[in-house]
């Protein structure tokens, strides 16, 4: 770890002394409130999940291309007694140069897996561990793009298990047709010094779409729908060979003037095989896709776009276990900085006046 540190040190020396240099900064503040209303469900659990995220970065950038940056992501929750509650290290180094953008150190999650589908990934991820620790490496253009990332959240010792994932997506659209694929394999070993009950866990998920995308076609700022092949792979290296489960994904977006609706529909096999024995620490997706059928309606409401503030209110219905469960979320973002340029887009809302 030393010698990774001192050689980190001398690149950025050197960049330093033989690049163009630009001193860069950026806050960003992200209160959220997400209340679940999950009572009587036998596969997800009743919560409220509410907080503020301040995530303060400073950095050089060498020549456009190059970008060192450090800041700390600090979380309080609401109601709590603690000035802080958690808090996580940014510091990352980050090359971008088209069509190629490589990041590597603790990072915000979003940039690697921030368009992944909530099977992949709850919701709760992104209030709770807020970066990646590990790299992505991203091709991109105008169409399409394609990505790998590694994520390495657990290291091994006598109380922790070694974790990480590996994951890869992508996706290319040609006029209004568009295949995407998101992708990754968790890798649960043991603890060290193990007790002989404990064996590895390799956990893998797939998903394969084609969809069409209307947005540019009509006065909708969003509408599309994509069909899907989602497959599990999975096994206990002690105890089971390779469990596979496959089930159907469609997901349909329509927005209009900063209000829309959103339906995820899920039929199959089910997800999650060992969940009733290692719960979320081997899965980071939504517990409700353990079901063999679901289906979920979010109705949004973006009180404020702008590449500065964003406001945003969500009512969910979730329809699962022969029952209809709510959800309710209240989202903001504040992100300020002096390197990233704006869109210039003016967001039109429906209660807009009309000039």
């Amino acid at each position: 770890m030393k010698k990774l540190i001192a050689l980190f040190a001398l690149l950025t020396f050197t960049t330093i002394c033989f690049s163009q240099k630009k001193l860069e900064w950026s806050v960003s503040a992200t209160p959220f409130f997400d209340n679940t209303e999950f009572g009587g469900s036998k596969k997800e659990v009743d919560q409220t999940m509410a907080g503020t995220r301040l995530a303060p970065e400073i950095g050089m950038s060498f020549d456009t291309v190059h970008r060192v940056h450090v800041g700390v992501a600090l979380l309080q929750e609401f109601g709590s007694a603690n000035t802080i509650d958690s808090y996580h290290p940014i510091a990352y180094y980050e090359f971008n140069q088209a069509p190629f953008k490589f990041t590597m150190g603790a990072f915000p999650r979003d940039s690697a897996v921030g368009d992944y589908p909530r099977v992949f990934f709850q919701d709760s991820i992104g209030y709770y561990r807020p970066l990646i620790n590990g790299l992505v490496w991203k091709i991109y253009n105008n169409n399409s793009h394609m990505k790998v990332w590694l994520d390495w959240t657990g290291r091994q010792s006598t109380t922790q298990r070694e974790e990480f994932f590996m994951g890869w997506a992508g996706k290319t659209q040609k006029g209004v047709v568009y295949l995407q694929h998101f992708g990754y394999m968790m890798h649960y070993a043991k603890m060290k010094d193990a007790p002989d009950s404990q064996f590895i866990h390799d956990n893998g998920l797939m998903l394969t779409s084609i969809g069409l995308d209307f947005s540019k076609q009509t006065v909708f700022d969003k509408l599309s729908i994509d069909a899907g092949w989602l497959l599990g792979l999975e096994r206990d290296r002690g105890t089971s060979n390779w469990l596979r489960h496959n089930d159907l994904l469609i997901e349909a977006n329509i927005e209009y003037k900063c209000i829309g609706f959103s339906d995820t529909y899920f039929r199959g096999d089910g997800q999650m095989y060992f969940y009733p024995e290692e719960n979320n620490k081997l899965y980071w997706g939504e517990p409700i896709y353990r079901n063999t059928e679901y289906n979920r309606i979010d109705g949004y409401i973006k009180f404020i776009e702008t590449d500065n503030v964003k406001l945003k209110f969500v009512y969910t219905l979730h329809a699962a276990e022969h029952q209809i469960f709510h959800e309710q979320g209240l989202y903001a973002s504040i992100y300020l900085n002096n390197y990233k340029k704006k869109s210039g887009k003016k967001q039109q809302y429906l209660w807009s006046k009309k000039k």
